[in-house]
């Protein structure tokens, strides 16, 4: 499953609407997107605990 990082000028959170330029980082957002490009599935809120486990089971509900 590839997996989308964003160093340098952060273009991939300013293009996604999460980049927070005055703290640094961006704002934690999960994105489930299929190979042809269509989003299934976001999560504005991320949790660290126990979301991976979530994002987990929700791919393997779209995509089995």
């Amino acid at each position: 499953m590839p997996l989308i990082s964003d160093p340098g000028e952060h273009a991939v959170a300013a293009a996604f609407g999460v980049a927070r330029p005055m703290v640094g980082v961006a704002k934690r957002t999960t994105w489930l997107i299929d190979p042809d490009g269509t989003l299934r599935k976001v999560y504005p809120k991320v949790t660290p605990k126990g979301h991976a486990a979530e994002v987990l089971a929700a791919a393997r509900e779209i995509w089995g």
